[in-house]
């Protein structure tokens, strides 16, 4: 089916949407500077003397500047910076990516256009093979001394089964910890390593806590992960052109040690922590955290969904309705949510937030 541009058919004109890349396109026309996951330059749409305003967001392959409210994709960059028409901006991005369009149209006018590199074109990260790691790091990482969350986490008044499931469960989590300078920050990082049931690492989740175990918000890069950390610091042993970051559940290589166990799911790896510490018995419930609501899916929960286990999804208070939706998602006859902590136990001082976790230590700490 043709469009109205110019005739320029349907699937031709997603085609060339699909291998535009943002940093790429723009770089044509301007220096772009990398901060972590993104780029930023001074805007080039109004009279910008700050820099950081302006940025491009190669993951979602959009820009915007938060001053001027400038936006889009590569082609709306190209109708806004070269003043071209849409049909224009089309054949500017067909000519770059090598795509064929099947009309008549001024080749010359696109003469000069720089070429993608040939190995950027028409990937989608999706099909690139996952990378994963030796499982020997977490054994260069298990400082535990000065870990402020841990020494939080034992400064609680468990009872004395409890402190002895505590001790238990940082172990069993292989919880680790490390000190990095990220963007010339100190960082003292928590780390929650990813094992799936195979005992195979897939990535580690780091995050800064303050003294009274909560998360350090204050500052920039508090939160990361392992294989960005890694290839800032130039360790890579990967070119992540080739492979990509891949994931699991924390707490997942605790299936197979527990085989006949059901399975808890809440957000963060915190809370699993204290939850395991509470409840004890790895044998009645394995606890396991998603690291954010936005990882319930098929794909993330398929192995745990496959050994036909109970499957009971903890959510915070502020998010039963959506866990409960994410559940219907799910469409796993096993699947059941418990809200008795955080309905049935929750008072006003726990915080319109709070978890389960929060809320089990208020009542130890009563």
């Amino acid at each position: 089916m043709k469009t109205t541009y110019d005739m320029i058919d349907k699937l031709t004109e997603q085609k060339i949407k699909d291998a535009a890349n943002i940093v790429e396109v723009m770089s044509d026309f301007i220096t772009l500077k990398r901060i972590g996951a993104r780029y930023t330059c001074l805007c080039p749409f109004h009279d910008d003397h700050n820099l950081g305003s302006f940025s491009v967001y190669p993951r979602g392959n959009v820009y915007k500047c938060f001053s001027c409210n400038a936006g889009g994709d590569s082609i709306k960059f190209l109708m806004d910076y070269e003043k071209l028409s849409y049909p224009d901006a089309l054949r500017y991005l067909a000519t770059k990516y090598g795509i064929y369009i099947d009309e008549d149209y001024d080749k010359e006018k696109f003469k000069n256009i720089k070429p993608a590199k040939p190995r950027e074109m028409f990937v989608n990260p999706n099909d690139l093979p996952k990378r994963t790691w030796p499982v020997e790091y977490i054994g260069y990482y298990k400082y535990l001394a000065h870990d402020n969350l841990v020494s939080w986490l034992r400064e609680q008044k468990w009872d004395g089964c409890q402190r002895a499931r505590l001790e238990e469960a940082l172990q069993d989590y292989h919880v680790g910890h490390q000190y990095y300078d990220y963007f010339g920050q100190h960082h003292e990082y928590t780390i929650w390593w990813q094992l799936d049931e195979n005992n195979v690492l897939h990535n580690a989740h780091l995050m800064e806590y303050l003294s009274d175990g909560h998360r350090d918000k204050y500052r920039r890069y508090t939160q990361t992960w392992l294989h960005a950390i890694m290839k800032r610091a130039n360790k890579n042993p990967f070119d992540e052109n080739k492979e990509r970051a891949s994931y699991c559940l924390f707490g997942q290589h605790l299936l197979n040690k527990w085989p006949n166990a059901p399975i808890n799911i809440v957000e963060s790896e915190k809370t699993a922590i204290i939850m395991a510490a509470a409840y004890g018995n790895n044998a009645a419930g394995i606890w396991m955290a998603c690291a954010g609501m936005q990882n319930l899916t098929v794909e993330r929960l398929a192995p745990l969904m496959a050994t036909g286990r109970p499957i009971v999804l903890w959510p915070d208070r502020d998010g039963i309705e959506r866990w409960s939706e994410k559940a219907q998602e799910l469409d796993y006859i096993n699947m059941n949510i418990n809200t008795q902590l955080v309905k049935g136990c929750w008072i006003e001082a726990d915080g319109p937030k709070a978890d389960c976790g929060d809320v089990i230590l208020r009542i130890i700490n009563t």
